[in-house]
Order: structure tokens, then sequence, then C-alpha cells
């Protein structure tokens, strides 16, 4: 009963398979049964496959001795696999595995082919080689380490071209303990450590004489226990280098802000050229224009040792017919592949190859040299231009500052010439000329009534010509001493002065009824003497000029303070200034318009002096009534709580 149940059971499974199954005779190869499936697969009716030998069935390349050789290959134990390539009924190809298995059914010995379609999965199986191809390509070619770690820290996979510069192969590192391989770089084990831990960590190493950016990632399991460790370090050395020569760069701008020689600046340009390029033969040349050569103001070390002179001064000129003058003239950035192929070099002499050319404008030129012919990246051409341009721009400021030191300095000689002639003069002409005063007194005095009326005009002439002459000669003396008989600047009240100055000039306000008013007027750092000498005389011109104009003088003071400087004001109601005259009135001995007040011209010419000496200026406001005078002095610093 229960093999007859077993059978009807083995029937159902064997002809509802979704494989094909067909059962063979084991000695002629002759298929006794098959399910549905087989004739699915070769699109034959079932009774037309029964008694169908089996090379019917295999591929065109398969006879039925070639499959009677393969069942014969079948043994009890055993069974024979092979992978077939068939077209189906529709014209497609299918891949397909037959398992040839022996059996004994009924008593008889049977082959039992199992037949499964692996179509679908050995695209898979492609589309997977495939990736794995393009990933392992990928790894082996981009510039990084791809490395994975276990819980333990032994390496279990590496991969990438990164690993070329450690001289190391993909997959070498793999069962070997990081701990172990690195021990000597903590800060990578360290590292190590923290991802092991569970941190995820981004960190910039050095090995060697590489430095690589590296990320590590833990991966953790469904548990939350660490799996393993994921680590990508990218070689980041180049980049390294390049913002180290940025940075050297950076220096050497500084400071050529400060260098004050055309040799301290040579001696930074050339040292910071070696650490962009690392091409220590740099040396620079100044140009004079005078005899249209380039002299050597500066070189690296190995430069002049190189060359077999003791100096960078040694260095050869670079003469008007030199192949390295006429690339200066032309002004543009030029390599000389192989200085030894040039037709009328500097240096015939010297054994170099490849040389740059770095005109500087019109001040000189930057050369960086190789002892053997090669070639300059653009990134180092490009740092390189930028030193040049610096380096221009250094020498054009120093050669302003010379100029401008130059011609301080004669300045300065000059005015102390002038003060000095100023001083001797107006002291030696003292005495002379109270002996003429007084002798032309004392000669009106006896004789006066004497003499006729046209004796005694040429007299008063005298007179006044003498007394003019000694006001001339006070005033020359007060100029100068504006400089020789200074105080020392302290912070000072003006309104305090302004007070002191109107007490001083009381009379002749009230002789004329001027009125003076002001504002409030903020503190200065300034000498207090010569500030109530520049409030005087311009109250005083503002006073006679109004009254000989007749008119009754009002004046007005007033200062605002901007930043660090103070601003007066002093306007008035009086004649005004020529708009011709606003710059000249300031010059000593001269006196805008005409008028018939005394004076001597200098009044103003001291008020610019002092004013000058305090760092400000003065000058004359345009008004369509009277004049206004400006100037500007020194603001008392703020002290704050940190002084």
């Amino acid at each position: 009963m229960a093999s007859t149940e077993d059978a009807v059971i083995y029937q159902d499974v064997f002809e509802a398979s979704p494989d094909p199954i067909a059962v063979l005779d084991a000695d002629t190869g002759t298929v006794v049964r098959a399910n549905q499936a087989v004739s699915n697969l070769v699109g034959l009716d079932p009774d037309e496959v029964i008694g169908m030998e089996v090379g019917e069935l295999s591929p065109p390349e398969y006879s039925t001795a070639d499959a009677m050789s393969l069942m014969e290959q079948v043994s009890a134990t055993e069974p024979v696999e092979v992978e077939w390539s068939v077209r189906g009924p529709d014209g497609t190809e299918r891949l397909l595995e037959v398992t040839l298995k022996r059996t004994a059914i009924g008593g008889t010995t049977r082959v039992v082919a199992f037949v499964h379609d692996v179509t679908e999965r050995r695209g898979r199986e492609r589309e997977h080689a495939a990736r794995t191809h393009h990933l392992d390509t990928l790894m082996g070619n981009l510039p990084v380490v791809v490395f994975t770690l276990d819980p333990d820290g032994v390496f279990t996979y590496s991969a990438g071209k990164g690993l070329q510069g450690l001289g190391l192969e993909p997959g070498e590192l793999e069962g070997a303990s990081v701990f172990d391989v690195y021990a000597e770089y903590p800060d990578i084990i360290t590292a190590v450590e923290q991802a092991l831990d569970g941190e995820e960590i981004r960190v910039t190493q050095s090995v060697e004489d590489l430095v690589f950016e590296t990320w590590y990632r833990p991966v953790f399991d469904r548990d939350g226990t660490i799996d393993q460790v994921v680590s990508v370090a990218r070689d980041i050395t180049d980049l390294k280098h390049r913002e180290e020569r940025v940075e050297a760069l950076s220096e050497a701008t500084n400071e050529l802000l400060y260098s004050r020689t055309e040799s301290a600046v040579a001696d930074t340009v050339t040292g910071i050229a070696d650490r962009i390029i690392d091409q220590p033969l740099a040396a620079m040349w100044s140009y004079d224009s005078g005899d249209d050569t380039l002299y050597p103001i500066g070189a690296t070390g190995v430069a002049t040792d190189f060359a077999g002179v003791e100096t960078a001064a040694d260095l050869p000129p670079m003469g008007p017919d030199s192949d390295e003058n006429r690339i200066f003239h032309a002004g543009e950035p030029t390599v000389i592949e192989d200085y030894q192929e040039l037709s009328s070099p500097s240096a015939p002499g010297m054994p170099m190859r490849t040389l740059l050319c770095l005109p500087l404008d019109d001040q000189g030129m930057l050369c960086i040299g190789s002892e053997t012919v090669s070639s300059f990246g653009g990134d180092e051409r490009f740092l390189l231009e930028i030193l040049a341009s610096t380096a221009a721009a250094a020498l054009e400021r120093i050669e302003r500052e010379t100029r401008l030191k130059s011609k301080q300095a004669e300045l300065e000689r000059s005015n102390e010439a002038l003060q000095q002639f100023a001083y001797i003069a107006s002291h030696d002409l003292q005495e002379p000329l109270r002996m003429v005063s007084s002798y032309v007194d004392l000669l009106d005095s006896e004789y006066g009534e004497d003499l006729d009326e046209e004796a005694a005009e040429y007299m008063a002439f005298a007179v006044d010509g003498a007394h003019r002459m000694q006001e001339m000669v006070n005033a020359l003396l007060r100029y100068s001493r504006v400089e020789t008989n200074a105080g020392d600047f302290e912070e000072t009240d003006p309104e305090v002065v302004l007070d002191r100055t109107l007490d001083a000039l009381r009379m002749r306000i009230e002789e004329v009824d001027a009125v003076v008013t002001a504002e409030s007027l903020p503190p200065v750092q300034a000498d207090s003497n010569q500030v109530g000498q520049v409030f005087q005389n311009l109250l005083e011109n503002a006073i006679e000029y109004a009254a000989e104009a007749g008119i009754e003088p009002r004046i007005e003071v007033s200062a605002e303070e901007d930043d660090d400087m103070v601003t007066v004001t002093v306007s008035d109601n009086g004649p005004g200034i020529p708009a011709a005259d606003r710059e000249e009135v300031f010059d000593i001995f001269h006196r805008a318009g005409a008028h018939d007040t005394a004076g001597t011209g200098i009044g103003l010419a001291v008020c610019k002096r002092i004013v000058l000496r305090h760092d400000g200026r003065i000058w004359v406001e345009p008004s369509d009534d009277g004049a206004t005078f400006k100037f500007t002095l020194p603001a008392v610093a703020e002290v704050t709580g940190d002084d």
C-alpha cells in the first residue's frame, strides 16, 4: 500500500516539477519518460518526446555518441554535470545546467536527467563579475588607499592606487595587524583605536614622506557591535606642498613690505623662489638705464657656488648685447630650454641648462636655473610670476623711498640753512638798524627845525623806512624762531589761549568796536604759545583790514573735531581775499591786495610754519563775504580704560 502511495506521490512531483526531468535508457540513451517541462523546453508534445534519442535533445555540437559518452561516465554514486546552451522553441538562447544521475526504477537501471534553466543566474553572475571588475579597476586607479579592519585591527581588505606610494601591492596588508604595521606612527594608532571604539574620525596623517587625509568610519552589526572599520586615505602630499608654497609666497610678500634695500629684496626673493619650486639656483639683477645693463644684487648660496664666485655681486652682469638683456626688454617671462644653445649669453662659461627669466617690470630680472634640461610646471610658473610681480613692486617702492629720502634730506638742509640765514640776518641787522634809527631820530630832534619842507620830508621818509626795516627784521626773527624757540606739544585748551589773545588785543578791539564771538573749541595736542601766535595774527589781520575798509569788525571763531584732527575756523566780515591771492597769501613778505595798513607780510607765513610743525594745514576758504581761514591741529587722543 505504502509503495503504491509513494509511487503516486513521486508521479505527481515528477509531473509538477517546473524543471525538466527526463528518464533515459541507460544502454541506448532513449527517452523512456519525460515530464511536461521537457515538452515545453523542446516545443514538442510529450508523446513525441518519448522514444527520442538523447542526442536529439542535446545541443548541435553534441551527437548521440557524445551524449552516450557522458552517460557512461555516470556512476551509481557520482552524478555528472554539464552546462548546455540551447535554443528554445521561441528561438531564444537558454543556458541549461544538466545533471545526469544513475538510478534503479522498477528494477531497471536508468539515467535520470535533471535540467535546470540557469540563464538568469548566469546573467546575474556576469553582471556581478563585470561590476567587480569595474570596481577593481576603479580602486586600482584612484589615488587613494581603501582598507577595512576587523574588530581586532586586522586588515581584511586593502586596495587603491595610493598603495604604490607606500610600496605596497593591493591585498598585501590583508591579514596583518595595523598595530604591528604602523606601530611607529602613534597618530595612526590613536585614530584606529578611536574608530574601533565607535568614533568616526577624519585626520591628516604623515607616513614617511607622504601626507594622507584619512577617514575612519566604524560599521556596526544589528546588535550595535563593531563589525568592521572602513577607511579611505587620500594622498594630499602635492596639495600640502602647494599650500606650503603659497604660504612661503605670503611670507615673502610680508617681508618685502618691510625691505628697505635692493639687496634685502633680492635675498628674500631668491630664498623664497628656492622654497617655491625646489630650485636653489636663483639670482636677481637690477637694471641700470645709464648703460643699459643688468647688475647682480642677490643670489642663493648654491647659485654663487655653482657660478664659482664668492658673492652675488661677482656674478656676471647682463650687458646690452646679451640674450638675457633682450628678454628683459621684451618684458615677458621666458624659459630658455637649454642655456648652452644661446648665441650671446651673459655667462658663456656657466654650465647652466634650463633657465627661467622673469623680468621685474623696468626694475630688473629674476632668474631661476637648473643644471639639467627640465621644465617648470604651471603651478610653479604661476607662483613665480606672482613673486616677480611682488618683487617689482617692492623695488619700485624702494626707488621712490630713496628719491623721497634724498629730497627730504635736501629740503631739511635747505630749511636748516634758511633758518640759520634768517636768524643770522635778523640778528646781525639789529645793531646797524638801531644805530641808523637812533641817528636819524637824533638828526630829526637836533636839526629838524632848521630843515626846509623838502628836507623835512626826506627825513620823515628815512625815519619811517628805518622803523619799517626794524619791524621786518623782528618779523623775520619771529619766523626763524618757529622751530628753534618752539615748546613741547601738550594738551591745550584753545578757549583759554583765545581768551588770553583777546586780552592782549583788548584796547584795539574796543578802539574799533570789534566783536569777537567763539563757540566751544575742543582740546588739542599743541604748543600753546604758538597756537596763541596763530590766533593773534589772524585776529589782528581781521580787525585791521575791516577797520581800514570802514567796517565794524565782526569775527567768529569755531572748531570741529574729525577723527584725529581739530579744524579751527576764523571768519570775518572784512574785504576778503582775492581768489588769485588765496595760495600766495601764506608766502613770506606777501600781502594780498593793496592796503594802507602797515604790515610786514610775514604774519600768515608764520601761521603756516606753526601749523605745519603740528602736522596740520592752513588754507583760505572761498567766501563771498569777508575772509574765512581754516587750520587743523592734532586732537587729544582718548585714553581708554585698558591703557
